[in-house]
Parts: structure tokens; C-alpha cells; sequence
């Protein structure tokens, strides 16, 4: 069921138009990522479909009874609250309801031969129950908990908690609201990996609509069934997650730039043919029609979407084969300790990611190893032959005070005027950009100047901080590209899951004041930890119940074994059929709910009725799909 769209959505800002012509449909289920550069409009579009912002033409219409939430509109907080008090404010409906029930069973028991106040109880104590007065508590738990606010400081004082935590915070009481219809601007921004991994199930799993405009692609690819690129003015939906998205993008761009060419070939010809033909009386009226055809004719453009940022880390020297040395290493401050033992070796080539939760020593390794600060226990043994380079995520290294073309002129002083410009100019600064102080810079321009800054000074051991953080999907996917090309080595910070699964070969992982290394890239750290956790849960459990199933097998007579596998093989059967079945009507699902978000059909009830016919029954259908394999599956668990 369609729940919102936008038709012919324009926004002006004076005499810059950000986007027009703008038309999309939200299903009800929707799990749709919005991205685009910075820039673009995507937060503009968001604030429209909240009201806090008009459409300068078109509109954005809901459907009655449809709750929209935005993180933006949860931030006030009650900082005299505690956490858990203001977590409780979500549900004072709830709470005011749990007190009237109570009232109502002191007046039944004084009066219980009013049939009245029973059936009044009946009804209030039934909408309870409805709308989660059981299980509120245990949701507010579940999602503090999820966001890494242990039970420990739910009677924090909100006016206590850092910035970070009240963001965070915020968030928390945002789902806890459930909205029908949610919508996110950069939920991954500064959440560690684990709150991601924590984030992601809970929003795979919830019960309403989802948009979403994120820089963090893995998370898209989890996520997301539809792309909504705003980009260059206009909307385009794409079916699928973000690498659908990309893979789909490229084969358009490749299409596009094939037709420009081959137009641009007849374009020439006809051109050619007309300046020879104009003149001559007898070919006159030809060159002339020709003409005509040619000024009718619908110009292709060529693609819009390659890249105008150009990244480059090449390294002056190479390095020895051995590039750092941690030995039994202890990092930390004069009255902190935050790591301990660390033993790691990077040799020369290595992509290393760092990664645990916020504030737990990330950013500390780095700065041991710049010497910023002195190992507190261990030892640090730097390979032959080692040009450092550092990118730390505060971007601290830039001087406000300066212009940005003087960042990098007073850094290479021989460097011509013209070539300093030229640079400047392939990581996206305008002629008015380089007369602007540091100071005057957005985050993600001065993301961009120390990415400059880094790439002229040629070194072979490159140290990175979130060097993600600040930049929008086009600049990431080209420091992704320049760094999987950079022919040194690699010791880099990140919490963006993407970016490290497309570099690390090697991943540290520091938790709990210690640091594990897997020699391997983030898909064998994920399965690694995988079976730790399995492993984990299951050890216990295994080792007494193996005896018996042991003893129990034995005992089984020949014919009952028989009978046994053979039960055993019609389930194994029965699930995989059903699963294939799944899949097939997962994929009619997604077909379907495809047709109805494109613009033309919805827009259009007479055609939007019938699929919606279509994906009610497809779903129903899945439903006892789904119910009939997990029976099927719990019965064979049986046979182990």
C-alpha cells in the first residue's frame, strides 16, 4: 500500500533551482536509500516531507493517520530528565492508561456488580495490550542497550551525557516512537560497528516505511530495495540495494555515452554533408532538408556521472619490506591506560583497518605511532626507509588562519602558481574556494584540502584517521580507488564498513583494552567472529548433551535409523523446496512493489489498485511460506 508521495516536487532558493520535476511513491513496507552529492537537496526533500520546509511547485501528500518521524524534530531533550525518564515519555499514553486500569480495578472490587466499569476495564485493558503496554519497558531495554547505553547509566542526568550521547539518545527516542513512516539524515554518522551491526537488524525487522539519505554503503547494500538518486537537478529510482544501484548506473552511463558517440558521429557526417552540398544548386534542397533534420534532432548529452574528483597518493621511494613492528605494546595517557599487549607486524603493501567502539583507543594507536605520545609499556620498531603521512579525523594539521591556497603553497614553496591551482581544482575548489580562510571551510572542504595536502607529499606509510568522515559517496568511491592503487602501505581508522571491506587485508580489532589481529580482510573477520560466537554460545550446551545423543544413537536399532535418515532427507527436501519458493516470491514481491513506486503507475489509482491486489496475495502467500519452512526447520534441528 502506497502511504506518501511527491509530484512534481520543485525547489528554488532564489535564482538556484535544486531540484524539479520531481516525482516518487513510498510503499509501506518501503526500505528506500536517498543519495546525491552534497549539495544536492536530499535533506531540503527530507524537510518538505515533514513540513518544515515548502515545495516552491508541486506537492507531497500522506495518507491520514500516517506518523512521520525525523531525527531532526527529536532533539529536544529534557536534560533534567534522567535517561530512563525521558525514555518513558515516549509512552506517557501508555503509563496514564496502566493508572486509570489500576483505578478501574479498585472500583470493580468495590463495586462489582456494575457490568459497566467490567466492560469499560475489558476495553482499556484490550487497547493495552494492543498498543505494547506489556512490552514497552522491555523496548526501551533492547534499544538503549542497541545504541550502547548499558543499564548503568539509564539514571545518568541528560545534561550530563556528551554531545555523541545525546544524539545518540535522540535516535533511541525516535524508534522507540515507531513511526509509520521513518525518515533518516546520516543515522551511521559516528556509530561504532557493533551499534551498525545493531542498527541494521532493527530496521530490517521494523514494521513501517524507511528513507533514508546515508554516505555508507554497505549499510545501504543491507538496507535499502529501492535507491532514490537526487542528483544533477532530478530524481531517478533504481530497483534494489547500492551495489545494484552502481552496477545499474554504469551499464546506463555506458549505454548513454555508446548513443552520444554513435549521434555524434552521424551529427559530423550530416554537418560535413551540408557544407559541401549548400552551395552546389543541384544539392542545395538536400543540404537544406538535411539540415532541417539536423536542427529537429533530440540531442544526447553525455554521461554526467564520472567523477570530477581526482585523487592520487603515489610515493616518492619504496619502503623496506618490513614497515612497523608492535611488540607487547601498551598505548594510553599519563593517568589512562586504554590498550594493552598489542603485538602486530604491517609489512610493506598491507591495508590494515583498525576498529572496536568510539573511544576506546582507536585514534590513540595512530598517535603512539606519530609519536604524539609515548608508549606507556612494549615497543614500536619502524621499518627502513619510512615517509609517514598523517590524516587525523579532527583535520587539526590546517592552520584557520591561512587561505587555502596558501596551505599548500607555503607547504611547497617551488610549486608554480599555475600547477597549485590546477591541483586544488581536481579535488573540487573553485577560483573563489582559494581565497577562503581554513576557518571558513565546510567539513567536508576541509576533508578534502588535507586529502591535497596528503596526496603532494609522496609518502609510502600513510596513517588515516576516518578519513571518510565529511565526504559524500562520489569523493569516498575516489579515495577508495587512489588508495587501492597507492603503491605503499596502508594503517587506517574506520567505522565505514564498505570502505574497509574494499581496502583491509588485515584487520585489528581492539575491544575490552585489548587488540586482535585477523590476518585476513573484513569478510573473514565477520565469519571469524561468527564462529567465536557460536562457539561461545554453544560450548557449553554441546559438551553435556553429547554424551547422551551419543548413547542415544547407539541404541537405535537398525530399521529405526532407516526410518530416521529417511524423515531426515524428506525435510532436508521439504526446506530446501520451500526455500526456492521464498525466493521466488520474494522476488514477485519486489517486482510488483517496483511497478507501483514507478512514477507513472503511481500516480495512476486504476492501475495501482490491481497490484496492490497482486502484492497482498503474493505476501499472504509468503507468510505461510515463511511459516511453513521454519516448521520444517525446527523439525529437522531435531534430527541433530
Amino acid at each position: 500500500m502506497i502511504i506518501a508521495q511527491g509530484h512534481d516536487l520543485e525547489k528554488q532558493f532564489g535564482a538556484n533551482t535544486l531540484f524539479k520535476n520531481v516525482n516518487f511513491s513510498i510503499d509501506a513496507n518501503a526500505r528506500i536509500g536517498l543519495i546525491g552529492p552534497n549539495g544536492v537537496g536530499k535533506t531540503t526533500l527530507l524537510k518538505i516531507m515533514t513540513g518544515e520546509e515548502e515545495a516552491t511547485h508541486g506537492d507531497f501528500t500522506i495518507n491520514k493517520n500516517i506518523d512521520v518521524g525525523y531525527i531532526a524534530q527529536e532533539n529536544g531533550l529534557n536534560e533534567s530528565k534522567t535517561i530512563w525518564e525521558e525514555m518513558l515519555s515516549v509512552f506517557t499514553s501508555l503509563i496514564n492508561m496502566s493508572k486509570k486500569i489500576t483505578s478501574l480495578q479498585q472500583d470493580i472490587a468495590a463495586n462489582p456488580k456494575k457490568s459497566d466499569l467490567l466492560k469499560q476495564y475489558d476495553q482499556l485493558q484490550f487497547n493495552f495490550e494492543q498498543q505494547g503496554g506489556y512490552t514497552y519497558q522491555a523496548d526501551i531495554k533492547s534499544i538503549l542497550n542497541g545504541f550502547n547505553f548499558p543499564e548503568e547509566t539509564w539514571s545518568k542526568k541528560i545534561a550530563s551525557l556528551s554531545g555523541g550521547e545525546k544524539t545518540r539518545l535522540s535516535f533511541v527516542k525516535l524508534l522507540l516512537r515507531k513511526p509509520a513512516l521513518l525518515l533518516l539524515d546520516e543515522p551511521t554518522n559516528y556509530l561504532d560497528l557493533d551499534t551498525l551491526d545493531w542498527l541494521e537488524s532493527y530496521l530490517k525487522n521494523y514494521s513501517g516505511a524507511i528513507l533514508v539519505v546515508s554516505h555508507d554503503q554497505y549499510f545501504l547494500d543491507n538496507l535499502a530495495t529501492q535507491i532514490f538518486e537526487l542528483q544533477f537537478g532530478k530524481l531517478t529510482v533504481f530497483k534494489g540495494n547500492y551495489s545494484a544501484y552502481v552496477a545499474e548506473r554504469q551499464l546506463r552511463d555506458r549505454q548513454q555515452e555508446e548513443a552520444y558517440e554513435k549521434q555524434q558521429e552521424q551529427i559530423k557526417k550530416d554537418e560535413e554533408f551540408i557544407q559541401k552540398n549548400i552551395v552546389r544548386a543541384k544539392t542545395t534542397k538536400r543540404a537544406q532538408s538535411r539540415r532541417k533534420q539536423l536542427e529537429k534532432m533530440d540531442r544526447i548529452t553525455p554521461p554526467k556521472h564520472k567523477s570530477k574528483v581526482r585523487i592520487n597518493f603515489q610515493s616518492e621511494r619504496p619502503s623496506g619490506k618490513e614497515v612497523l613492528i608492535l611488540r607487547d605494546l601498551t598505548i594510553g595517557y599519563p593517568t589512562k591506560t586504554m590498550v594493552h599487549n598489542i603485538s602486530l607486524q604491517i609489512n610493506k603493501g598491507d591495508r590494515v583497518a583498525v576498529i572496536g567502539q568510539n573511544g576506546i583507543g582507536k585514534s590513540t594507536l595512530l598517535k603512539t605511532v606519530m609519536k604524539e605520545l609515548k608508549p606507556k609499556k612494549g615497543s614500536i620498531k619502524y621499518g627502513a626507509s619510512l615517509d609517514i603521512g598523517y590524516y587525523d579525523q579532527e583535520l587539526q594539521g590546517l592552520d584557520p588562519t591561512k587561505t587555502v591556497i596558501d596551505t599548500v603553497w607555503d607547504r611547497h614553496k617551488t610549486m608554480p602558481e599555475k600547477d597549485v591551482r590546477s591541483i586544488l581544482a581536481s579535488f573540487l575548489f573553485t577560483a573563489k574556494d582559494i581565497d577562503k580562510t581554513v576557518g571558513q571551510l565546510s567539513g567536508g572542504q576541509k576533508a578534502r584540502l588535507t586529502l591535497t595536502v596528503l596526496s603532494l607529499e609522496h609518502n609510502n606509510f600513510l596513517l588515516m584517521d576516518e578519513p571518510t568522515n565529511h565526504l559524500d559517496l562520489e569523493a569516498k568511491e575516489v579515495l577508495e580507488k587512489a588508495l587501492q592503487n597507492f603503491d605503499g602501505t596502508l594503517l587506517f581508522v574506520s567505522h565505514d564498513r564498505y570502505f574497509i571491506n574494499q581496502l583491509a587485508n588485515k584487520i585489528v580489532e581492539i575491544k575490552d583494552g585489548t587488540a586482535q589481529v585477523y590476518e585476513g580482510d573484513y569478510s573473514y573477520y565477520l565469519d571469524e567472529k561468527n564462529k567465536q560466537n557460536i562457539v561461545s554460545e554453544n560450548e557449553s550446551a554441546a559438551n553435556n548433551t553429547a554424551a547422551k545423543v551419543d548413547e542415544n544413537k547407539n541404541k537405535l536399532s537398525y530399521q529405526e535409523q532407516k526410518l530416521r535418515d529417511s524423515q531426515k532427507r524428506k525435510l532436508q527436501r521439504e526446506v530446501e523446496n520451500t526455500e526456492n519458493k521464498i525466493e521466488q516470491l520474494e522476488k514477485e514481491q519486489e517486482d510488483i512493489q517496483n511497478q507501483m513506486a514507478d512514477p507513472e503507475i503511481a500516480t495512476n489509482f486504476d492501475k495501482l489498485g490491481p497490484l496492490q491486489e497482486q502484492l497482498t496475495e503474493v505476501q499472504k502467500q509468503l507468510a505461510e511460506a515463511n511459516d511453513a519452512w521454519e516448521k520444517a526447520l525446527t523439525e529437522l534441528d531435531s534430527f541433530d
